[in-house]
């Protein structure tokens, strides 16, 4: 009995030793540890090309250093320079002037093109459409163009007694200073037609013209344009156009730069006048066709003064 003891408690014993170890050797296995890693460094690497073991092909230099600014070179967003417009004597010039204005579309689409092509012309408008549109005379004087009166209600002043002629006349002036732009000295009677008392006895200046391209008549821009390119000599020329047409305007759109082209100055009357005949228009005097086409160039052109802005010709011209 005594030995069936001891065997159990030795089976015990050797039982006992074996368990221990077996749970040695287990905690001695190494183990591999997962150490946390946040979302954003998981998606870094799965975003980085080496993370996969791929190598970018061209890797990103870094960036140079910026170069210093040229302090003499313009900067982009500097105002450009106001365009100076010049006269030279020398050079041929042309005026061109336009009728029976100002018209409400037609006016300003002329002026448009006289703005992009840095040119200027005479306008001579009727006092009833000075009422109409006085914003066209206005800019007519902002851009630099001459203004001159063609009465106040295109009525052939040449058949009409003097009184008659005053009161017109007085009446167109009023609609010119209602508008803001002042009473022209230049006036070019309707139909060309004049009689005594208005060249001499209304201390204005009658003027004419030299060339007549009929495009009241033709209303065809072709026919215009042809009128223009056709004369033989455009030198010291006045030029008669109408600014309540379309085809005058088409017209005027293709002669502007043409004429430029040509090698002409585009100027007003009074810049004609002292640049080209040495003379400033003269109240109670005609200038006509014989004047424009027979009166020698001068050599002693007269310089004018510059007008400031929204003065016009006349207004900057010296009294005769």
């Amino acid at each position: 009995m005594k030995r069936l003891i001891s065997f159990s408690l030795a089976l015990l014993l050797l039982v006992g030793c074996v368990g221990r170890a077996a749970s040695v050797q287990e905690e001695a296995q190494p183990v591999q540890a997962r150490v946390p890693v946040s979302q954003e460094a998981e998606d870094a690497q799965l975003s980085d090309p080496e993370a996969d073991g791929q190598t970018q092909e061209n890797p990103e230099s870094p960036e140079s250093p910026e170069e210093p600014e040229d302090p003499e070179a313009p900067f982009a967003g500097d105002p450009e320079e106001p365009y100076v417009r010049v006269i030279d004597p020398s050079k041929p010039m042309v005026a061109l002037t336009f009728d029976d204005g100002p018209h409400q579309t037609y006016t300003d689409a002329i002026l448009d093109i006289l703005e992009a092509n840095h040119a200027v012309a005479t306008f001579f408008e009727v006092g009833v459409n000075v009422a109409r549109c006085p914003e066209a005379v206005v800019r007519e004087q902002e851009l630099g163009c001459e203004i001159g009166s063609h009465s106040y209600a295109h009525k052939n002043l040449g058949k009409m007694k003097k009184s008659a002629i005053l009161r017109d006349l007085d009446a167109a002036d009023e609609a010119f200073i209602a508008a803001g732009v002042g009473a022209p000295n230049l006036v070019r009677p309707p139909y060309g037609s004049v009689n005594r008392s208005l060249k001499y006895e209304t201390g204005r200046t009658m003027v004419t013209w030299s060339i007549d391209t009929e495009d009241w008549r033709s209303r065809d821009a072709e026919k215009v344009i042809a009128a223009v390119q056709g004369a033989a000599n455009l030198d010291g020329q006045v030029i008669l156009l109408h600014s309540i047409y379309q085809s005058t305007v088409d017209a005027t759109e293709v002669l502007v730069p043409w004429l430029q082209e040509q090698g002409y100055q585009l100027v007003t009357m009074t810049e004609l006048m002292a640049y080209y005949y040495g003379q400033l228009p003269e109240p109670d005097t005609l200038y006509s066709y014989n004047f424009f086409t027979r009166t020698p160039r001068t050599d002693t052109p007269l310089e004018l003064p510059e007008a400031e802005p929204g003065e016009s010709e006349a207004e900057a011209a010296p009294a005769a």
